[in-house]
């Protein structure tokens, strides 16, 4: 039970990160959307891949 804990903990500290880091860049008026969309679409796979590896590291 620890370990999940710790490793949700962990996954919503990263994921929180990505997401603020993401959200800044949106910021800025000299950037647009279509120069933001490889980073929203690259963070989101990042992110998708951390929580499916969180959740198959529960079912051991």
């Amino acid at each position: 039970m620890n370990k999940r804990s710790i490793a949700l903990f962990g996954t919503s500290l990263a994921v929180l990160f990505l997401v603020g880091l993401a959200t800044t860049l949106t910021k800025s008026p000299m950037i647009s959307f279509l120069d933001i969309l490889p980073v929203y679409l690259i963070m989101g796979l990042a992110i998708i891949m951390m929580l499916i590896e969180t959740f198959e590291n529960f079912k051991k």
